[in-house]
């Protein structure tokens, strides 16, 4: 394992990526010693850098940013819609992002809660693509889609964990906010960036079964704070405790108030003893923080409770998490996983005490936990035999002594690349198949045999004490895509997306995907003259490829051991003049020029920023192969910066000028002039996005009117560069008339159909012509291109109504209309110029262009052939004369 980490790595991801190389051609074995060892690498790797990237320049995400731009947001949102409803009136349609794939796998699941009469209801929490619901115990639905997403109406993203009141199930609580460090106990240079998987903002609370939202306890000042756990005492359902970053919080009155009640930070689970409600135990604690171990009270119910330390028989030293569970058949017993954190020498395992928790023994020897101790692992007890006792890591072993050795019971490396089936199925080449990085267990309340592991690959199930399990996860679209999508410029049904602990998914127009490489899927390129012909990626750029329309893959570069230091996820991309020409990057630029098969060093051989700040962000030219931009990390003395080349990489300017020292998190060029660019950035405090006329020599901020959140991607509509989109932390915005950064653009919120906020990493457009959203938390998402050149919404067209002076007039013919079209205007007093607008009936602007106007008749000339079939209107506005004509595109 390398004894460095580097601090300066990735793109704005958030998740965490612990599996690692797997056969490429989608085999699922791989060696568990490499498994083990890397496994903590790209963890630690994306975990630090979400953090990292979103908090610099400064020493840690700035304190209530997010939940001001959220208001912001919503605001825009409210706007824009009232502003549709006042042109086009209050049955104004909207043209909603639908969901798209993978469907058939998850990603990470975090927690999950039960109804307490009704088997078949339940939520779980997932990662970064909020709250989900199944009403059929996840199996059987139609098509194989058994979840709903649960809205909240909050910034919601990361759901940690789920309490329902086994009394009123109306009643649950979220905790939100997914967090593994506390700060100051940073590891390998992360010293204050926070270990954390997504934002929070404290405790949500519904008492309606999950319709309407509300906050409890309101940690949206402070988005460094996590939620671990919750529990609402059984017996006094109105008394609620929560385990916090903080430590531990209390409400007497149904999440009205709260207080802290202890003080030990990264409190990470809380054990009730069963029958006992004023017992109490806490496990508290990761990266060796301060006070970290295991703590008792018996007075949980008094005014200040006391809680004592526990060490007799447990490890000096604890530098992971701890998990907690206690068996109703034997309430004296206690279990506890110990986790510990990379590197570490400190003990893990499973630790047992028979008498409250007075004294401990390690209850086993079996290793099961390795580097994952700090992230994911959990212990829970049979109900009904305090012996039968199931823990998990990577996988997911059972004792039914109550120690000794362990049975292992799933295996993570049986998954299989090649299904495609959306629903219940067994998801491996096994019936032993369990996604690696299990975050919890529990047992139903209505069998001891049934065991559900919450993993980073969705939720499994098992109905025989775990000699066999099931995937719960058609519909449970929570994959989490990292940037770099490719899709194919002919088949719409093509494409290749990186996923976060899911290999790399090859979308073919169905909601079922097969996976590819295995472990964590980055960077993708499909030939644009040739699909056959395409590339995915593992972190710091290990390069694949395929020849056969990502049938099977073989490597053609690595660095997976990142012996040459790079991003995370390195970029990796290929010319569209030259699809011959490809680059990379890791502190070098890495070029190829037969098709990938070869890599070399470009610039001479010379690191671009310094040898401890790589790549971060490529982008090429779609006239020549030898113009491309690159964006640097900071890291060895260096800020961020911004480089162009415009002779195939062999020397390199710096452009970065004016711009603020943020992460360049993405970079695009005009596909019609590629002097013309557009830069997003990272972080908070600063704007967010910038435009370049003259090839990064001079930049101008186009940032206002957007939220101050990082932005993480932004492209220009092939068919109408003057439209550019971006997507951010919160969701899409998208500008129309975006020229020479003369006037400000007019940033509309793109995001009907998409719940809360939503983490958008990447967008693509498909040869449908539709706009494809990758989101790092709900999958691949599709919408129609918001087509236009003007910026805000015309004013309510009525068809034949000229509103203007003068009396000229206009048709349009032929109509209805396959391709061009002609409208003639005439009764022109003078030369004038025309506007000539066209627009959809969900009132957005698909087309603009001006004409020239001679006194008399005119005829102007249009195309409506990259117009879907429909019914439009064709808007011709001269000064203050303005003539509205139906077009019906065939």
């Amino acid at each position: 394992m390398r004894t460095k980490l580097l601090t300066a790595v990735a793109i704005a991801f958030i998740g965490i990526a612990a599996l690692t190389v797997y056969y490429f051609t989608g085999s699922e074995k791989s060696s568990p010693q490499t498994e083990n060892e890397e496994e903590s690498l790209t963890a630690y790797e994306m975990m630090g850098m979400w953090g990292e990237m979103r908090a610099y320049p400064f020493p840690s995400i700035p304190d209530g940013k997010l939940n001001i731009a959220y208001r912001k947001f919503k605001d825009d949102e409210m706007r824009s819609k009232a502003k549709r409803v006042q042109l086009m009136g209050p049955d104004a349609p909207t043209i909603p992002w639908t969901p798209l794939a993978p469907k058939n796998f998850a990603g990470r699941i975090l927690c999950m809660a039960f109804h307490p009469t009704d088997a078949n209801t339940m939520w779980v929490g997932s990662a970064s693509g909020g709250l989900w619901k199944t009403t059929n115990g996840g199996t059987g639905g139609a098509n194989g889609i058994n979840w709903t997403n649960v809205p909240t109406g909050f910034p919601v993203l990361g759901i940690s964990a789920i309490a329902v009141n086994q009394s009123n199930p109306n009643e649950i609580y979220l905790g939100t906010g997914e967090v593994y460090n506390s700060g100051g106990n940073g590891y390998e240079g992360h010293n204050n960036r926070i270990f954390r998987g997504s934002y929070g903002i404290g405790i949500l609370k519904s008492t309606d079964g999950g319709t309407t939202w509300s906050k409890s306890l309101d940690f949206a000042s402070s988005n460094l704070k996590g939620i671990a756990d919750l529990i609402i005492n059984p017996l006094k359902p109105s008394t609620v405790f929560a385990a916090t970053t903080d430590g531990v919080y209390r409400s007497f009155n149904s999440g009205t108030t709260w207080s802290l009640i202890h003080t030990i930070p990264m409190a990470m689970d809380i054990c009730m003893k069963p029958g006992d409600t004023s017992t109490m135990y806490v496990g508290c604690g990761n990266f060796t923080s301060a006070g970290n171990g295991i703590y008792k009270t018996t007075n949980a119910g008094a005014s200040s409770p006391s809680f004592t330390k526990l060490t007799s028989g447990l490890p000096s030293t604890i530098s992971g998490m701890i998990r907690l569970s206690i068996s109703t058949a034997n309430t004296s017993k206690v279990y506890a996983s110990i986790g510990k954190s990379p590197g570490s020498s400190a003990s893990s395992g499973l630790y047992s005490s028979s008498n409250n928790g007075s004294t401990w023994s390690k209850a086993s020897s079996t290793a099961y936990i390795n580097n994952q101790g700090w992230y994911a692992h959990d212990v829970v007890a049979s109900p009904s035999n305090a012996n039968t006792v199931y823990v998990a890591e990577m996988d997911i072993y059972r004792t039914t002594t109550g120690g000794g050795t362990l049975s292992k019971r799933s295996d993570w490396s049986k998954w299989d690349f090649n299904n495609t089936t959306v629903g219940a199925t067994y998801e491996g080449t096994t019936t032993n198949y369990v996604h690696a990085d299990i975050h919890r267990l529990y047992i139903s309340p209505f069998s001891s045999t049934t065991l559900f592991a919450c993993t980073d690959g969705g939720l499994f199930k098992s109905t025989n004490s775990a000699s066999s399990f099931t995937g719960l996860n058609g519909g449970l679209q929570t994959a989490q895509i990292y940037a770099y999508m490719a899709a194919s410029n002919t088949d719409a049904n093509f494409m290749i997306c990186g996923l976060q602990d899911n290999a790399t998914f090859v979308y073919a127009g169905l909601p079922g995907c097969k996976r590819k490489i295995g472990g964590d899927g980055f960077s993708a390129v499909i030939d644009p003259t040739n699909d056959n012909t395409c590339f995915g990626s593992l972190y710091y750029f290990t390069v694949y490829k395929s020849t056969n329309r990502a049938s099977t893959f073989s490597t053609v570069y690595s660095n997976s051991s990142g012996s040459e230091k790079s991003c995370f996820s390195a970029p990796l991309v290929m010319s569209p003049a030259n699809t011959n020409v490809m680059y990379g990057g890791t502190i070098y630029l890495k070029k190829s020029t037969n098709k990938g098969s070869t890599w070399s060093n470009a610039n001479g051989g010379v690191v671009l920023s310094n040898s401890s700040a790589p790549i971060l962000k490529l982008a090429v030219s779609s006239y020549s192969a030898d113009k491309l931009y690159a964006s640097t990390v900071p890291g060895g003395g260096a800020r961020s910066r911004l480089f162009r080349s415009t002779n195939g990489g062999g020397a390199f300017n710096e452009i970065t000028g004016t711009l603020p020292d943020r992460y360049y998190t993405d970079i695009a060029v005009d596909p019609n002039n590629d002097d013309h660019i557009i830069v997003t950035l990272s972080g908070f405090g600063s704007s967010h996005v910038f435009m370049s006329n003259n090839q990064g020599n001079s930049w101008v901020d186009i940032s206002a009117g957007l939220p101050d959140v990082p932005h993480n991607t932004v492209i220009f509509d092939p068919a109408n560069p003057q439209t550019v989109i971006v997507g951010n932390d919160l969701g899409i915005y998208y500008a129309t008339g975006v020229t020479d950064g003369s006037t400000q653009p007019d940033w509309i919120p793109y995001n009907d159909g998409l719940t809360d906020a939503t983490m958008v990493m990447d967008l693509a457009v498909a040869a449908n012509n539709k706009l494809r959203l990758g989101t790092h938390g709900k999958g691949l998402w599709e919408t129609d291109m918001p087509e236009s050149a003007s910026g805000p919404l015309p004013e309510r067209p009525v068809a034949g109504n000229n509103t203007g002076a003068g009396k000229i007039t206009a048709a349009v013919y032929p109509n209805p209309v396959g391709g061009k079209f002609n409208i003639a205007v005439s009764n022109v007093i003078q030369p004038a110029t025309a506007t000539v607008r066209i627009y959809n009936m969900s009132g957005q602007m698909v087309q603009q262009f001006n004409a020239a106007l001679q006194k008399g008749r005119n005829t102007i000339q249009a195309d409506a052939s990259r117009l879907q079939k429909g019914n439009y209107q064709v808007i011709i506005q001269t000064g203050t004369a303005r003539i509205v004509q139906k077009l019906v595109k065939q």
